[in-house]
C-alpha cells in the first residue's frame, strides 16, 4: 500500500510541476508593449532621419468644388522629393502647362489678391500639412489623446489614438518604428481662422474663417533599406461656411461666403497598382 501511495504522490508532484512549467513558459512568451512616449519619440526620429530622399514620380488626381461647381479637375504627373517628413519637400509637374488649372483658379478668384486667395487652403495646404507628418496634432500634442497598442504579425505594432471631439485614427510601425500606415479623421466639425498680419485701423486687412466639416486622410509607406518612402496619400476635406472679409478704415468692404470640397490622391508610380 505504501508503494502505491508514494507512486501516486510522485505522479501528482510531476504533474503539478509540469503545469507550473507550462504556465511559466506561457508567461515568458507574453510580449511587452513599449510605452506610448517611447513609440512617439522613436517614430518622430524616423520621420526626421530615415526618409528616402529619392525623387519619385507621383500620379496626382485632384477635384475641387466651389459650392456645387467643379473648379479643379486635375490629373498630372508630379516629381516629389521628400527630404524629411517635417515640411522639407519639393514637387513640380513633369510637364508644365501654361493653360493649366492654376490659371483657371486665379480667374475664378480674381476678386482676391494672391495673399487673400483660398487657392492655398484648397490645393497646397492639405498636401503640405500631411507631408509635414511629424507635426500632425496627435504626434506633437499626445497629452490630449488616448492611445492603445497592439502587436500584429511580423513584429508590427498597431497604435490607435482618439481625442474627444477632434481626431481619431491609427498608425502601424515596423520593429524599427518606421511608419507603414497612417489613417485619421475628425470626429466632429471644428472651426479654423486665418487673418492677415497687416492691419488697417482696428481691423486686420482681411480675415478668413471656416468650419472643417470633414477631414479624412490615409497614408501608406514602403520601407526601402530602412528608409521610408511615401507610397500614397489620400485626402478628403469639406470646408463649410468659408467666409472671407476685406476691411478698410471704415470696416468691411467685401464679403464672400462659399462651401468647398477637396479630394486629392497622390500615388507613387513605382508602387502603383
Amino acid at each position: 500500500m505504501r508503494y502505491y501511495i508514494l507512486f501516486f504522490l510522485s505522479v501528482a508532484t510531476f504533474s503539478f510541476a509540469q503545469e507550473l512549467k507550462d504556465a511559466e513558459i506561457e508567461t515568458i512568451n507574453v510580449k511587452s508593449k513599449p510605452k506610448i512616449a517611447t513609440i512617439l519619440k522613436r517614430v518622430n526620429k524616423q520621420l526626421l532621419k530615415k526618409t528616402d530622399t529619392t525623387s519619385f514620380v507621383f500620379d496626382l488626381r485632384q477635384i475641387n468644388l466651389k459650392n456645387s461647381d467643379t473648379i479643379i479637375n486635375r490629373k498630372e504627373a508630379q516629381i516629389v522629393k521628400i527630404t524629411n517628413f517635417s515640411n522639407t519637400f519639393s514637387k513640380k509637374n513633369v510637364i508644365e502647362n501654361k493653360d493649366n488649372w492654376f490659371s483657371n483658379f486665379k480667374e475664378i478668384f480674381k476678386a482676391y489678391s494672391s495673399e487673400e486667395s483660398p487657392i492655398g487652403w484648397l490645393s497646397g495646404f492639405p498636401i503640405r500639412k500631411n507631408l509635414t507628418t511629424a507635426e500632425l496634432d496627435f504626434f506633437i500634442h499626445p497629452n490630449g489623446y488616448e492611445f492603445t497598442r497592439e502587436w500584429l504579425d511580423d513584429d508590427e505594432l498597431l497604435v490607435t489614438f482618439e481625442s474627444k471631439g477632434f481626431y481619431n485614427g491609427n498608425f502601424i510601425v515596423d520593429k524599427n518604428y518606421n511608419l507603414l500606415q497612417l489613417n485619421y479623421e475628425i470626429q466632429e466639425p471644428y472651426p479654423f481662422f486665418y487673418s492677415s498680419d497687416e492691419s488697417i485701423g482696428k481691423n486686420h486687412k482681411f480675415t478668413s474663417n471656416w468650419i472643417y466639416q470633414r477631414e479624412k486622410v490615409a497614408m501608406n509607406f514602403e520601407i526601402v533599406k530602412n528608409k521610408m518612402v511615401l507610397k500614397s496619400l489620400s485626402i478628403e476635406e469639406k470646408l463649410r461656411d468659408f467666409t472671407f472679409k476685406r476691411f478698410d478704415e471704415k470696416g468691411v468692404i467685401f464679403t464672400d461666403v462659399n462651401q468647398f470640397y477637396t479630394n486629392i490622391k497622390l500615388v507613387n508610380k513605382k508602387w502603383q497598382e
